[in-house]
């Protein structure tokens, strides 16, 4: 079996890198561009439970909603008020 590399992966790894919600040059960022570029079947046992326990829950939520929240936490917890136009 072959394994191919997933160009939408590594963009949205990328993208996640750019907004700041996985830091650049961690293990979950290695891990999740080894994936995309080589599949999860080239992950060591370790690996795989890092990619399962840390870098899945953050690309199964949509960006927007996370992008959000880590605003809101760089913010102290200050949610501004709805603006309605």
């Amino acid at each position: 079996m072959t394994t191919q590399t997933d160009p939408e992966l590594y963009a949205l790894v990328q993208d996640l890198v750019a907004a700041g919600l996985l830091k650049h040059g961690s293990n979950e960022h290695r891990v999740a561009a080894h994936v995309a570029r080589s599949g999860l079947a080239s992950l060591t046992g370790d690996e795989r439970r890092m990619f399962e326990q840390s870098v899945l829950p953050i690309l199964a939520k949509p960006m927007r909603e996370q992008l959000a929240v880590a605003s809101i936490v760089r913010r102290g917890g200050y949610v501004p008020r709805k603006i309605d136009f």
